[in-house]
C-alpha cells in the first residue's frame, strides 16, 4: 500500500529538521571549544574584561526580553547564558566543560 504523499513529505521534512538540528549542535560545540580556548590563552585582565562585557550584554538582553514580555526570547537568553557561564568557568581554570 502506497503512503500518502503528504505524509511522506512530512516525514522528509522532519528528517531534514533533525539533520539541521544535529548540524547546529555540532557547530555550537565547535564554537564553544574555540571561544573557550581563546579565552583560556589570553591574559587574565583581557579575559576578565571580555567576560564582564558579555555578562553585561546578557543582562541587558534578558531585561529587555522580560520587559517586552517575550517569554520565548528570555528563555533562549537564559539558556545561552548558562552555556556561556560554563565556558567562562572552564576558561578561568574550571575543571570541565559540559
Amino acid at each position: 500500500m502506497a503512503q500518502d504523499p503528504l505524509y511522506e513529505a512530512l516525514l522528509a521534512r522532519i528528517e531534514a529538521l533533525e539533520a539541521r538540528e544535529q548540524q547546529l549542535t555540532v557547530t555550537s560545540h565547535a564554537y564553544q571549544v574555540v571561544i573557550t580556548t581563546i579565552l583560556g590563552t589570553i591574559d587574565t585582565q583581557t579575559r576578565d574584561r571580555i567576560i564582564s562585557m558579555v555578562d553585561e550584554a546578557h543582562e541587558i538582553a534578558y531585561s529587555q526580553a522580560v520587559n517586552r514580555r517575550d517569554k520565548r526570547l528570555s528563555e533562549v537568553i537564559k539558556g545561552a547564558d548558562e552555556i556561556v557561564q560554563r565556558m567562562f568557568n572552564f576558561a578561568q581554570g574550571g575543571n570541565h566543560l559540559e
